[in-house]
């Protein structure tokens, strides 16, 4: 990542508190295994120059940017890598998904030191016009032969309680055998085009392509690798202000949505990050200008 973008990230993303929040007597989600995390947006700008820089970021892998001019990747990144028509309608715009992906890909990597497994750009297929599937990030900390996957989900939307549904409403198939087996599949298909030659993982995919026989979640489990799932969800901040923001979401989800049991057989982590946005559609409509009237990237 650029430096002066992951300055403007550190400056301009605020960490707040944790939940459980003993001062305003906020609890943590009963979905999350580890504390939630609340960060505040310094500004509109600040988040609109954030999410356009990060494009490249988010398409790309880090090797890549030695091959091409950042314009020029900026350019091939909305032919090829993520979901974008200018044809499309203000309100279809306003739906992209990358949007939301952009943050969880640069929030990861700057506050919690993540290393880019794979660009989720390498999975979108211009000839279905659709946002790619499978997690939202492809992300790991691998330290003394120890590894986390870190497989992000995230949601930007005006109402946090249809962020919040949309997550949960699919969580429990994220947070499966099946679903975790179907994308590491898709990146043993990617293999070549891995950011991180020599990991751990990185071996696990090549025995198993060499092997198609193993069962890759015994292989997952025989090397002690964990999964992290951290969802981000970025809404519109409550006329209240922030902290009453935050306060209703925990509760909201404890009473509209029951904790299910998973079915995933490898040790993981859930918890959310919160994101409240000043004003979630001026945000994403400026991205949109930004985009089309090609103003210039950060170096």
């Amino acid at each position: 990542m650029r430096k002066a973008l992951e300055d403007l990230i550190k400056k301009s993303i605020v960490y707040k508190y944790d939940l459980p929040y003993v001062v305003g007597s906020v609890p943590r989600t009963i979905f999350s295994t580890l504390d939630d995390k609340c960060y505040a947006v310094s500004d509109n700008d600040s988040l609109i120059k954030i999410i356009y820089n990060s494009i490249i970021d988010y398409s790309f892998n880090e090797l890549d940017f030695t091959e091409r001019e950042l314009e020029d990747l900026h350019t091939i990144a909305f032919q090829e890598r993520i979901r974008y028509d200018e044809d499309d309608s203000d309100a279809t715009k306003q739906k992209y998904g990358f949007f939301g992906e952009v943050i969880l890909h640069s929030i990861l990597k700057v506050f919690f030191g993540t290393q880019t497994f794979i660009s989720k750009g390498y999975f979108y297929n211009p000839l279905e016009n659709s946002e790619s599937k499978g997690y939202d990030a492809y992300h790991l900390i691998e330290h003394d032969s120890k590894v986390h996957l870190w497989f992000g989900e995230t949601k930007f939307h005006q109402s946090y309680t249809q962020a919040v549904n949309d997550v949960l409403s699919k969580i429990k198939n994220s947070l499966s055998d099946k679903y975790l087996s179907k994308n590491l599949l898709a990146l043993r298909k990617n293999k070549d085009n891995l950011n991180l030659k020599g990991s751990k993982i990185e071996k696990i995919l090549i025995d198993w392509t060499e092997n198609p026989n193993i069962k890759i979640i015994e292989e997952i489990k025989q090397h002690s690798i964990e999964l992290v799932y951290p969802v981000i969800i970025l809404f519109q901040q409550n006329k209240k202000g922030y902290d009453e923001s935050i306060k209703a979401i925990p509760k909201y989800i404890e009473e509209k949505h029951k904790l299910e049991k998973y079915d995933l057989s490898i040790p993981y982590s859930v918890f959310f990050v919160f994101l409240p946005v000043e004003d979630v559609k001026l945000v994403k409509s400026e991205v949109i200008k930004w985009i089309e009237s090609k103003k210039p990237l950060m170096s």
